[in-house]
């Protein structure tokens, strides 16, 4: 059977990355990212419902001395918090793609009840950051910018 001269054999086609060096450029754009709004968040603590204060804290953290201007976004900080579970997620995808059957029954006991604690993780932090979005009226609001009322005066219902 003759073969089309526009259709390569399959054996010459280019060899498709495999799933897990995508992931792997995946956690490293993400690492990127990640180091990046760290680097913006520097002494930026946000102050919202959802940190780890005391609640009395919370309720009074504009009289805590800090400055204003140096407290992130609320949106800054959920970002940071996905962007740490989406790695967290796909560490556990590469986890989960190892094929290697070398391993003693102690050591695959051990990775999947580490596999099972970094999907915990990763699930309850994507939930904070749903709350830090949660307390916000919209997204202007949540990266802390100020809307004037002449925008909202178009939205009548």
């Amino acid at each position: 059977m003759p073969m089309d001269p526009d259709v390569l054999p399959a054996t010459d086609m280019k060899k498709k990355p495999s799933d897990l060096s995508l992931l792997e450029n995946a956690l490293s754009t993400i690492e990127q990212v990640m180091a990046r709004a760290d680097s913006d968040m520097q002494g930026a603590p946000y102050f919202g419902p959802t940190t780890n204060l005391p609640l009395d804290a919370l309720q009074d953290s504009g009289s805590a001395g800090i400055d204003d201007r140096f407290r992130v976004s609320a949106a800054q900080w959920a970002i940071n918090i996905c962007l740490g579970s989406a790695a967290a997620l796909i560490d556990v995808s590469q986890a989960l793609m190892n094929r290697s059957v070398d391993r003693s029954p102690q050591s695959l006991e051990r990775e999947w009840q580490t596999i099972i604690a970094h999907t915990k993780i990763a699930s309850r932090s994507a939930y904070r950051a749903a709350l830090i979005m949660a307390a916000q009226k919209h997204v202007l609001a949540a990266q802390g910018e100020v809307q004037s009322e002449k925008v909202y005066g178009g939205l009548a219902h």
